[in-house]
């Protein structure tokens, strides 16, 4: 019994050693982890209620950095071969209970421009892009590849032929999002979202979304002229072009960090429901990044996922038609 003890002992060691990873360079955990010292411990923070009785430990540190390893690598095995008796069951439901505690959270986070001060900013922003005027945020969609899920398995394959989920995003000038749609396979995320409906309803009276041609025009969402006519047309399209791809670096750089989102980290081996979740919680991360500043260092850039063809979207508004009229007249004729 005697030599048992101490053979757990010499086991366990290794585990506590590894389990205070704050001892490594910044350079290294921005590697390893994504994020520097200062952000692991803000993250610990927000996350100390949630996790404390779970982890049994004095803080959930070890938990967090197990589950930030994960969203950066997207691998099983990368988390293993930095954790010692650590099964990947075990990684698979700390990622589930950490990533549903991040999702409780997006409301806290991830908030469109909603006091007029706010917005006259978020404006001038984007406004210094391009001079396209108005812009309260670009919207894009992304997808997360998953396993296929046994339950409609035909209704998650994308137009690229894998399984995924679909993510909305809304991001400002400065890639921070500030909304987030998940859906599993809905087509019309934007069109039944919460944000459509206060757009629609006058909550936000001015200002408008910059999407692509694959989104409807209305009132509240430029999109670009598909049959150009005039240089003014040019114009109005090289500028929302420039303006909108914000949203598409916010993607890149989304997954380029956390390798999980992206298709070259693999697939997330979860229901469609848990997968959601999951990309709930690295949009918080990503968040928390930017707002400190948070940089990619020796990451490489995530593919470019190319643009969608130019369409005619069904059922464009009148009132989209005029309004996307009169921004062409007053600022690029």
């Amino acid at each position: 019994m005697e030599v048992l003890c101490v053979v757990n002992r010499e086991r366990e060691r290794p585990l506590r050693d590894r389990a205070d990873p704050l001892t490594l360079p910044d350079h290294a955990l921005l590697r390893l982890y994504r994020l520097p010292r200062n952000s692991v411990m803000y993250l610990t923070y927000i996350l100390r209620d949630n996790l404390q009785r779970k982890t049994k430990r004095s803080s959930p540190l070890p938990v967090i950095m197990v589950v930030l390893r994960f969203f950066a690598s997207g691998s099983f095995r990368a988390v293993l071969s930095n954790t010692v008796g650590t099964s990947q069951s075990s990684v698979c439901r700390t990622v589930s209970s950490v990533s549903r505690a991040l999702s409780r959270m997006v409301e806290n986070f991830i908030k469109f421009p909603s006091t007029a001060a706010e917005q006259i900013l978020v404006k001038q922003k984007f406004f210094e892009i391009a001079a396209f005027p108005n812009v309260l945020g670009a919207v894009d969609g992304t997808h997360v590849a998953i396993k296929a899920p046994s339950d409609d398995e035909e209704l998650y394959v994308n137009r690229k032929n894998f399984h995924s989920v679909n993510a909305l995003i809304v991001c400002d000038a400065s890639l921070k999002i500030t909304n987030l749609g998940l859906m599993t396979h809905d087509p019309f995320i934007l069109t039944t979202s919460a944000l459509c409906q206060q757009f629609s309803e006058g909550q936000i009276p001015d200002g408008w979304l910059l999407g692509d041609s694959g989104y409807p025009l209305r009132p509240w969402l430029m999109t670009p002229i598909l049959h150009p006519a005039s240089e003014a047309h040019d114009r109005s399209n090289r500028a929302q072009r420039k303006t909108r791809g914000v949203v598409e670096r916010c993607t890149g750089v989304l997954k380029s960090r956390f390798r999980c989102t992206d298709h070259s980290g693999g697939v997330l081996l979860y229901t469609p429901e848990r997968a959601c979740q999951i990309t709930a919680a690295v949009c918080v991360v990503h968040n928390i990044c930017q707002m400190h500043r948070v940089p990619l260092l020796n990451i490489p850039e995530a593919p470019d996922e190319p643009d969608e063809p130019l369409r005619d979207v069904a059922n464009p508004s009148n009132s989209g038609l005029q309004a996307r009229n009169n921004l062409k007249a007053r600022r690029f004729t």
